[in-house]
């Protein structure tokens, strides 16, 4: 059984339009980069691209260096996924739509338990409980590509000092995107 698709037009420029319903299961929104290819001579290929996954040996190396550094959980993730973390129970973990939303707005969220804050709930099928969260977006000629999340468990919340690391090394990582 062959699959069947919607028939769009080629303009003059060679664009097409993805349909709104399309980008919407395939999470792709405005900015979002594809990669286009051909297989079997004449099918092209759209895969969603993510700039931060090219650095995986960086931001492995980052979130042990974090890590080491805040003693809290690290990860770092593209604007979907965790890609990387100091603890594997994260790395390959689906981020909820409103945590995208939140990193695509490249807000810098800090929640802290004793303060009041709601906690924020991350991930599409892990439920863990914290007492402290921040997350900082990975920003690339003015759209988030990414993050560093910091969560805690304990009582011991992150300082400022935290937030400067996290902040210094999500600057670092959008350098080494060429």
């Amino acid at each position: 059984m062959e699959a069947k698709g919607i028939v769009r037009r080629v303009d003059e420029l060679g664009r097409i339009v993805l349909p709104r319903e399309m980008r919407k299961m395939a999470g792709v929104r405005v900015g979002s980069k594809l990669e286009i290819g051909i297989v079997e001579g004449n099918k092209f290929l759209l895969t969603k691209y993510s700039d931060i996954a090219s650095l995986k040996d960086y931001s492995s190396a980052i979130c042990e260096a974090i890590a080491v550094s805040v003693e809290h959980d690290v990860l770092i993730s593209d604007m979907e996924t965790v890609l990387s973390s100091n603890k594997k129970k994260y790395i390959g973990k689906s981020l909820k739509e409103d945590i995208q939303e939140l990193i695509f707005e490249k807000q810098i969220v800090i929640k802290k338990q004793d303060d009041g804050s709601e906690m924020l709930d991350f991930f599409v099928d892990l439920t863990a409980e914290f007492c402290c969260q921040l997350m900082v977006p990975i920003i690339k000629d003015g759209d988030a590509i990414g993050s560093i999340i910091v969560l805690a468990c304990e009582n011991k919340c992150f300082d400022d000092g935290c937030v400067k690391v996290c902040k210094a090394f999500a600057k670092y990582l959008s350098n080494q995107i060429t």
